[in-house]
């Protein structure tokens, strides 16, 4: 990736909205106050680098479709590793669970599902934070199933 991209910024700004509200209202719950809070912080951070990952690997994928190579099965590697990344954090809180909180890190973690659903919401603001402009597309050229009968 040579620019930071929008879809990007905007599920990391999700993660961290849902990071602070899941902040503000499990810390009133939770035992260990500080366990659950880098918890939330390692699983938030955790999101953020499947977010990046994703939107890199999706990049390598385009560059080979451009050259007319199938992509596909890095795709499937690359997802893989992101789920054994997932699987390594949580084991590794539950065995640290004194200093880490594995059900804040699994709720972060959550969070990129969540950040997906608040892209909409997430868009408008990375834009006018950044001052970015609208992309403007193009209408979809008249095929088949468009046109009228």
């Amino acid at each position: 990736m040579k620019k930071l991209n929008a879809t990007l910024a905007e599920l990391w700004v999700g993660s961290v909205l849902f990071a602070l509200a899941s902040l503000i209202i499990g810390i009133w719950f939770a035992e260990n106050k500080l366990a659950y809070a880098i918890g939330l912080l390692v699983g938030t951070l955790t999101t953020m680098y499947l977010a990046w990952h994703m939107a890199r690997s999706i990049d390598k994928m385009m560059d080979k479709a451009e050259q007319g190579l199938d992509g596909s099965a890095g795709m499937r590697v690359s997802s893989l590793l992101r789920y054994g990344l997932v699987v390594l954090i949580l084991i590794a809180s539950a065995f640290v669970s004194e200093y880490v909180n594995p059900i804040s890190v699994f709720l972060g973690i959550l969070g990129l599902k969540v950040a997906a659903y608040l892209q909409p919401f997430t868009h408008k603001i990375v834009f006018k934070v950044f001052g970015w402009e609208e992309e403007v597309y193009p209408d979809m050229p008249d095929t088949e199933e468009n046109k009228e009968v």
